[in-house]
């Protein structure tokens, strides 16, 4: 697809989204769950989409913690990724049990932790969220009042890259640690959004990179200079963009392109900055397809999972506090 298709497809499933049972999601978390689908050239059918949520309802006991928009946003990522059947659902609510039982917190945003390990082999899946927990436990304690639940999703995917697969938990917290500091030292503000784009640096380069800092440093500057400030909800796309500037050459003519089409194509003309963050997250996308054939550079699927989490888990927060 061209960059055009990719945003009439982005709209296409946006409306879908919003004349079905999204009808109610705010705009942010509709268009979250349409560039899902965009991704994997999909669209949005409010049928299965009701379908699978009654599945859903019927698993879940009376009282638990999987409430609006949470359910929307992940039912939307696993409908976007082909999970449409009652198995699907059930294997969810398995792994969600598997993360309670060794720890991880009662929570809504665990059961996106719980959408990411449909990455991992079953057989692999009890050492995964044993080693996330403990990575967990080690984020915390370097940023005890910043990490929360919704840092579970950090913790999963740190345990799942190949790259860290020959460092421990011990090692791997103060890796973040180290980058969490060296982006704050580059002026992006500490937050729970840092700690989270220093955990995709921690799980994009597998050990500390200058190189990376460098190409951040330069890339800051010229999003300054298209108009684009780096705020907090870009840091992720940032650290995720100068990763990918390190390995090739990044068209960020694509990204006035993304923006300009944003503005005229869809229903976000009076959302500046969330336009910024859908045109950086498509532009990733597409620089992304071009590695995805690359099988030194195993980074995509995972990469792009954890930033649609992120973007899901921070529009949950933002609806549940407005």
């Amino acid at each position: 697809m061209n960059k055009e298709q990719v945003v009439e497809l982005l709209q296409m499933n946006y409306q879908l989204i919003k004349e079905g049972k999204g009808k109610w999601f705010d705009k942010r978390a509709a268009y979250i769950s349409a560039r899902s689908f965009v991704i994997k050239d999909r669209r949005f059918s409010d049928h299965e989409y009701r379908r699978m949520e009654e599945v859903l309802k019927k698993e879940l006991a009376i009282f638990n913690v999987l409430g609006q928009p949470v359910r929307g946003l992940l039912l939307g990522m696993m409908l976007a990724n082909g999970k449409t059947k009652e198995l699907d659902i059930h294997t969810l609510l398995t792994d969600y049990q598997r993360l309670r039982d060794v720890g991880f917190q009662l929570s809504s945003y665990s059961y996106f932790s719980a959408y990411l390990l449909q990455f991992t082999e079953t057989a692999e899946k009890e050492f995964i969220v044993r080693k996330g927990h403990r990575i967990f436990q080690e984020l915390k304690t370097h940023r005890y009042f910043l990490t929360g639940a919704e840092d579970g999703t950090i913790a999963i995917a740190l345990a799942q890259q190949e790259k860290l697969e020959s460092l421990t938990a011990e090692q791997i917290g103060p890796l973040v640690e180290a980058y969490y500091q060296a982006l704050n030292e580059q002026g992006l503000h500490k937050s729970n959004q840092l700690q989270f784009a220093a955990a995709t640096a921690a799980m994009l380069t597998g050990t500390f990179s200058y190189e990376l800092l460098e190409e951040l440093k330069e890339l800051v500057t010229e999003l300054k200079q298209m108009g684009i400030k780096p705020k907090p909800e870009l840091y992720n796309s940032i650290v995720t963009l100068a990763f990918l500037a390190t390995i090739k050459k990044v068209d960020f003519q694509a990204l006035g392109d993304y923006l300009e089409l944003l503005e005229e194509k869809t229903s976000l003309r009076w959302y500046k900055d969330f336009r910024h963050s859908l045109a950086l997250g498509l532009l990733i996308q597409a620089e992304m397809t071009d590695l995805s054939n690359d099988t030194n550079l195993n980074i995509t699927a995972l990469t792009l999972t954890m930033m649609m989490v992120q973007e899901a888990s921070a529009a949950a927060a933002a609806n549940s506090s407005s």
